[in-house]
């Protein structure tokens, strides 16, 4: 009963556990489902995350596909693939434009040198640009994340030979400090890509669509 209802469910684009039991009290055809059953929405979850679960869609699926063979409604001999490629995280601004593009560059820029600077003067990377006031390149951006990355492992390592716990709990501090400013790096590599691209694809243009982009990482 559990698995219908929530298969049910889902074909409808329920799938939240207070949502799929609010349907049981208001949807007929979950009430004949449930054969007038109402779980609470948290039976519904523990029922969904228990681990048999799995187990039992999985022989689900192999019965219902042995039915569909003995109906000759599909046969092992030919595999379909549908070639539809979709984006996955659409959303209503459908376009790019230049304007914003120098806006967020020029803003991530200016983060991403003023934390550069700050990890030299606290000297936990070394210096890598002679001209302190051009803007980071995504080769520099890339290697002061290797030097966070390597720090971070020389950090674990001093841990591993302390018997000191004070300062072990100190160098852990530090690991934490360290990894977020890696996360953000990591970040402003992501996103310096992703203007570099967008600004090769405007080219001349002061705006481009959406799609223009995505058909050429689909394609």
């Amino acid at each position: 009963m559990m698995l219908k209802i929530i298969l049910y469910a889902y074909t409808q684009s329920v799938f939240s556990g207070r949502r799929i039991e609010k349907l049981l009290h208001d949807s007929i055809r979950m009430m004949w489902l449930a054969q007038n059953q109402t779980p609470s929405y948290k039976t519904i979850n523990r029922f969904r995350v228990n681990p048999n679960t799995d187990a039992l869609i999985e022989s689900l699926f192999i019965q219902f596909h042995s039915q569909c063979l003995k109906q000759n409604l599909i046969d092992n001999n030919s595999i379909f693939i549908d070639g539809t490629k979709v984006e996955a995280n659409a959303n209503r601004y459908t376009f790019v434009w230049k304007k914003s593009i120098q806006n967020h560059e020029s803003k991530l820029n200016e983060n991403s040198k003023a934390l550069y600077r700050d990890l030299v003067e606290e000297k936990i990377i070394p210096e890598i640009k002679e001209d302190g006031d051009s803007d980071l390149t995504i080769e520099e951006i890339d290697l002061i994340g290797s030097h966070l990355d390597k720090e971070i492992e020389d950090l674990n390592h001093s841990i591993e030979n302390e018997d000191c716990a004070q300062i072990r709990k100190q160098t852990r501090k530090k690991i934490t400090e360290i990894k977020k400013f890696k996360k953000k790096f990591d970040d402003y590599s992501e996103r310096k890509n992703k203007y570099e691209e967008q600004k090769s694809i405007l080219k001349d243009r002061n705006s481009f669509s959406k799609t223009d982009l995505i058909m050429m990482q689909l394609l």
